[in-house]
C-alpha cells in the first residue's frame, strides 16, 4: 500500500514540475488542423516607472504556436497602443504587448523568461505592438507577451492566446480580446 502511494504521488509530482506551461490548445478542425498553442505561466509582477514618472505593472509571459501541418502558417498580431479595463479588474487598466524578441525553452527559468524588459517598455510604452511572422510546416515559433497595468491586481492574472476559426484572441483574466489571425497558406 506505501509503494502504490509514493508511486502515485511520484508520477503526479512529476506530471506537474514537467509542465512548464498553464494552457493548451490542439486544432484539429478543418480551418485550424495540426495548430497547438502554448501558454506559459506569469513571471514579474514588478514595478516599472517610465521616464515621466508614471508607474506600472507588469508580468512577461510566452507563447508557442507549433506547426504540424503541411503548409507555412501566417501569424499576425496587433495589439492596441490604448489602455483598458476588463470586467474582473474594472478599477485598473492594462495595456498589451509584443516584444520583437524570440523566446527560447532554455530561457525559461530566467526571470521574465530573459526578456530585459525594462529597457523594451522604456522604448515602447507608448506604442502599438505588432509581430508577423511565417512559421513553417513541422516548426514551433515561441514568442513573448507582456501585460502591464497601472495598479497591482488583487490575485494572480492568467493570460493566452486561443483560436476562434482563424481569428486570434487574447485572453487575460478570461476577457477576450481579438487580436490577430493565424492563416494556412497553400
Amino acid at each position: 500500500m506505501k509503494f502504490n502511494i509514493f508511486f502515485t504521488l511520484f508520477l503526479l509530482c512529476n506530471t506537474i514540475m514537467g509542465q512548464s506551461f498553464h494552457t493548451e490548445f490542439e486544432y484539429d478542425n478543418e480551418i485550424n488542423k495540426g495548430i497547438t498553442i502554448q501558454n506559459s505561466y506569469p513571471k514579474g509582477g514588478q514595478r516599472f516607472t517610465t521616464t515621466n514618472g508614471k508607474e506600472y505593472v507588469y508580468v512577461t509571459f510566452w507563447t508557442c504556436i507549433t506547426n504540424k501541418a503541411s503548409s507555412n502558417l501566417e501569424l499576425e498580431i496587433d495589439f492596441s497602443a490604448n489602455l483598458f479595463a476588463i470586467p474582473s479588474e474594472p478599477n485598473i487598466n492594462f495595456k498589451l504587448f509584443i516584444p520583437n524578441d524570440e523566446m527560447t525553452l532554455e530561457k525559461e527559468k530566467l526571470p521574465n523568461y530573459g526578456l530585459d524588459i525594462i529597457s523594451f517598455l522604456d522604448e515602447n510604452i507608448n506604442k502599438t505592438s505588432k509581430l508577423k511572422t511565417v512559421i513553417e510546416p513541422n516548426s514551433s515559433y515561441l514568442f513573448y507577451s507582456v501585460v502591464i497595468s497601472d495598479k497591482g491586481v488583487n490575485g494572480t492574472i492568467r493570460a493566452g492566446f486561443e483560436l476562434q476559426k482563424d481569428e486570434l484572441i487574447y485572453k487575460l483574466n478570461n476577457y477576450e480580446i481579438n487580436c490577430g489571425k493565424i492563416v494556412i497558406k497553400n
